[in-house]
């Protein structure tokens, strides 16, 4: 996803998913078997779910997966990172894993309140962004440091 697409997106649905594919370790699922096409679903899920469910389910691969289907509430399981803050801090506590280091400012001006927020490694320049919540940030400004 480009950054272009990554800044334009709503908090929401959308931008948890791209937050839990690509940072927190989030993969497309499916079961191993399949017995027809209406049940070849794929959803959102954890290498813990995987491990946990014994071999029933598998990573999907990419070959498969635009032939198979989502699963109703396919990301029912992905935690609400750009709306909600204790969500938002796991990202950065990953991110602080990865090796990034972030910074954050929050400014208010005619009672509107923003946060600009960044991650920064020694391999990539600093992209900041800004947002009106600090969990849309915080999403947005991790995304765009492992674009």
């Amino acid at each position: 996803m480009s950054n272009n697409k990554i800044i334009a997106l709503k908090p929401g649905r959308d931008l948890d998913r791209e937050a839990a594919l690509k940072i927190m370790d989030y993969m497309w699922i499916t079961h191993l078997l399949r017995f027809s096409a209406e049940m070849a679903i794929k959803w959102i899920g954890t290498q813990k779910e995987l491990d946990e469910a014994g071999g029933v389910f598998i990573p999907v691969k990419p070959a498969d997966f635009q032939e198979l289907k989502y699963r109703e509430n396919f990301d029912e399981n992905v935690p609400a990172y750009s709306t909600t803050l204790t969500h938002a801090q796991s990202i950065i506590e990953k991110m602080t894993a990865l090796g990034f280091t972030h910074h954050s400012e929050e400014v208010t001006a005619d009672g509107q309140t923003t946060y600009t927020l960044s991650f920064e490694s020694s391999a990539k320049p600093v992209t900041k962004i800004s947002a009106a919540s600090q969990a849309e940030a915080i999403v947005k400004a991790a995304l765009l440091a492992i674009s």
